[in-house]
């Protein structure tokens, strides 16, 4: 086999073997050590330059002495690596003692005998740093042939150092993103906590019952948009709720809103491991809190005490269904839309349609009533929040 087909099978084989390496600091010792592999030499460092200083880097060394050089600082106007940095070309010399631009060595441990040194070019055609091998084993010289075969190596490595790069950057952009919007949804929840506040001080300062209802179901209504926020400004996760730990905010909030009401109302819920994207959840949220403000108003009239039972089941498929009961009298008005001319019912069915969500409501044998959504997981017409 000829030294060139030599040359393009072991290069092929480094390329194949950087690409498979994803994170930076990997990429760039599998480079350093594919350096020495398909030249044949006995150590090699990569320097990146760095904009802000100008000064060269020595990133990666690989060979006996890397641990002791390994992030040294080079001048970018001293030595081989600052002449192939200004001129923008290659360096071969198989005599040091006969280079006018050898600086050199930077550590006693390891005494240069030869070197080729090559420019790495980003997408640009700026240079971000050289590579260099040095000492070709077994006291041999490099050729002329060895310095393309460096230089495809180079422009390899600096293409995946500039992507993995660009990569970063992005990661970097997302998290910035998900900082601001989760202070977003922070800033939200306490303008509507504060709004809400607001509502249940002139709570007191109304004398008709019927009225102190509907301002009490206001800041109900606010708060369940709010607690949305207020998780999913905690969550890890900026797009999912889970529908259990948001539902128990919610029954919470109506009983310290509805802490002064004569019936002592208890809650039963039975709730499935269930995430769902967070508009889709506001959306199920506000249809719940409607019914549960509805038998507040109407199950309990002659009762000490009550019971409301909220159950979120999924099915085999993507399918998601809550029922809401009562064991009072049940709600006087259908909610359902099968009726005419009830707003509660026209709000309800506004956002069911939102979810593309049935909705079924029923007086129990023993008294009470059901109230019954289905709808998919995957919802086609969510509303915004």
């Amino acid at each position: 086999m000829s030294d060139n087909h030599q040359n393009m099978r072991l290069l092929l084989h480094a390329i194949e073997g950087i690409n498979r390496t994803m994170e930076l600091k990997q990429l760039l010792l599998k480079c350093m050590d594919s350096v020495c592999y398909v030249v044949d030499a006995e150590a090699s460092s990569l320097m990146l330059l760095d904009n802000s200083t100008g000064r060269l880097h020595l990133s990666v060394p690989t060979g006996p002495v890397r641990d002791e050089v390994k992030g040294q600082i080079i001048p970018r106007d001293k030595g081989v690596a600052g002449w192939v940095l200004k001129n923008e070309k290659p360096y071969l010399v198989n005599d040091m003692a006969k280079s006018k631009e050898f600086f050199g060595d930077i550590s006693k441990g390891f005494k240069t005998r030869n070197m080729i040194c090559v420019p790495m070019f980003d997408s640009k055609n700026n240079v971000i740093g050289i590579m260099q091998a040095l000492n070709k084993k077994e006291s041999r010289e490099f050729a002329e042939k060895d310095i393309p075969v460096l230089e495809t190596l180079a422009a390899h490595a600096a293409l995946s150092i500039e992507k993995a790069k660009e990569v970063d950057d992005l990661k970097n952009t997302i998290k910035d993103k998900e900082h601001r919007l989760k202070e977003v949804h922070q800033g939200f929840e306490n303008s509507l906590s504060a709004l809400n506040a607001l509502v249940q001080l002139q709570v007191p300062l109304l004398s008709d019952e019927n009225a102190k209802f509907l301002m009490k179901s206001t800041g109900s209504r606010i708060e369940t948009i709010a607690h949305a926020h207020k998780i999913l400004f905690n969550s890890e996760d900026n797009e999912l709720i889970d529908v259990g730990f948001y539902l128990g905010h919610l029954t919470s909030t109506i009983v310290e809103i509805f802490g002064d009401y004569d019936k002592d109302i208890s809650y039963n819920l039975d709730i499935d491991k269930i995430e769902l994207k967070a508009s889709t959840a506001l959306t199920a949220g506000l249809i719940i809190n409607e019914v549960i403000l509805n038998m507040y108003r109407d199950a309990f009239i002659g009762y000490d005490k009550g019971k409301i039972a909220i159950a979120v089941k999924k099915d085999g498929g993507d399918k998601v269904l809550i029922s809401i009961s009562d064991n009072g009298n049940g709600i006087s008005e259908y909610l359902d839309g099968t009726v005419a001319g009830n707003l509660a019912s026209i709000v309800i069915q506004t956002l069911g349609d939102k979810l593309n969500a049935e909705s079924r409501q029923h007086m129990n044998e023993d008294g009470g009533t059901t109230f019954t959504l289905i709808f998919s997981r995957e919802t086609t017409n969510p509303p915004s929040i």
